[in-house]
């Protein structure tokens, strides 16, 4: 018997994950070039030695030299269109010159994680095939526009009588509200047994300070390069 899915074809605004992680990689030496840039400025032009300026005010700037760099960067990206036609068989899914004709019996997880400023969407494919959509308008996801999230909302609604009969969803732990949004959540095919990944396991707290720990240690690095390059500057 059919599962009942009505066609349609739904249009919003993202990035895929390659994009995401270019942008990324673009943003360290940007924050390292506007960062000595300030620091040449404030020696030539104010009365302030930048080897005064107290080391906590730095981790601001980078904060915020971080979101405006990436709201920079991300309208930089011209195409951002995902395109995905729903019918009671298939996905037909169009991301510029990318197409993907995926049948729905050949899912095999769906991954629809994120917040309520972003959603990470990803099809995995019994064949290995994955596609990965990122849409979002948070302050580090400024991709897309809130009627973008809706949209991306609709669609997985207009899937929802296929999951809920072929798939099992997943009980994270690693969650910390129970309804982020609309069916929020890990898929499994039923036909495979229903087994978590190392980091599903962990609580929101551990989860919290791994990704914390991360950041951390990311921002440490760079601030060692820039505080070697003040030191030895003087």
């Amino acid at each position: 018997m059919m599962t009942a899915i009505k066609e349609k074809e739904f249009r919003f605004q993202g990035l895929d994950l390659k994009t995401e992680i270019r942008l990324g990689f673009a943003l360290l030496p940007i924050l390292v070039v506007v960062l000595l840039g300030l620091f040449y400025l404030l020696n030539v032009f104010l009365p302030v030695n930048p080897l005064q300026v107290p080391r906590g005010l730095i981790i601001p700037a980078i904060l915020g030299i971080s979101i405006l760099s990436m709201y920079w960067l991300a309208k930089l990206v011209r195409d951002k269109t995902w395109t995905v036609r729903v019918n009671a068989e298939r996905l037909l899914i169009r991301f510029r010159k990318q197409e993907f004709d995926i049948p729905l019996e050949s899912i095999r997880e769906i991954n629809n994680m994120g917040s309520a400023d972003f959603r990470y969407l990803t099809f995995y494919t019994k064949t290995g095939l994955s596609v990965r959509m990122r849409v979002g308008i948070g302050a580090m996801t400024p991709f897309s526009r809130k009627e973008d999230l809706q949209t991306v909302d609709e669609m997985m609604s207009c899937l929802k009588p296929y999951i809920d009969k072929h798939f099992n969803k997943k009980d994270l732990r690693n969650k910390i509200h129970q309804n982020l949004f609309p069916h929020y959540g890990v898929y499994l095919v039923k036909t495979e047994p229903l087994t978590y990944k190392w980091l599903e396991k962990r609580t929101p707290g551990q989860v919290m300070l791994i990704f914390l720990g991360a950041g951390v240690i990311i921002l440490v690095l760079l601030l060692q390069v820039l505080f070697y390059y003040i030191d030895h500057k003087s």
